[in-house]
């Protein structure tokens, strides 16, 4: 993890190499299984945008997640030190992805009324309770809470319903 390499290094902020691989290989084989059709056909410069910032920051999350700071503990002052430079990174991408998701959104939903009566906004309501409980976390494991693990559970949940939603035809 590049968070680590900055100075003053951080020795052990290094997480194993198969967690990125595994992410990416995920990553792939999500796209390729449900959004064939809807991203690699026709190329979207806002899904890239959303996939890239939300791998950014669901990605980190996991990174962060495999690590085990000295003492076992987030509240040693080099974890504290990581999290606040991971934080850094997380609030921009979470924020580019939040706003690209709100506008791809907006294209497939004609009204508030289709986040439930519709599949493509009833699966959207679902990923979106998940990412509002992924913030939850965040903001418990900023104050120094063991919630890595399931911070990353769950970042692995909304992956894979943005992969389902991805499937959904250009018009829900």
């Amino acid at each position: 993890m590049r968070l680590g390499a900055m100075n003053p290094m951080i020795g052990w902020a290094r997480p194993p190499l198969w967690v990125a691989v595994a992410a990416a290989v995920v990553g792939v084989l999500g796209l390729l299984v449900f959004a064939r059709s809807s991203i690699l056909v026709r190329p979207d410069l806002l899904a890239v945008v959303h996939v890239v910032s939300a791998g950014m920051w669901a990605g980190g999350i996991m990174a962060m997640a495999s690590l085990r700071p000295p003492g076992g503990s987030w509240t040693a002052p080099e974890a504290r030190e990581l999290v606040e430079r991971f934080g850094r990174v997380a609030v921009i991408a979470f924020v580019v992805t939040a706003m690209t998701g709100l506008l791809r959104a907006t294209e497939k939903l004609q009204d508030v009324g289709d986040l439930w009566s519709t599949e493509y906004g009833i699966v959207l309501s679902v990923k979106v309770a998940g990412v509002a409980a992924m913030l939850v976390l965040a903001l418990l494991w900023r104050r120094g809470g063991a919630w890595a693990r399931l911070d990353a559970g769950l970042a692995v949940i909304v992956v894979g319903l943005t992969a389902l939603l991805a499937a959904f035809p250009a018009q829900a």
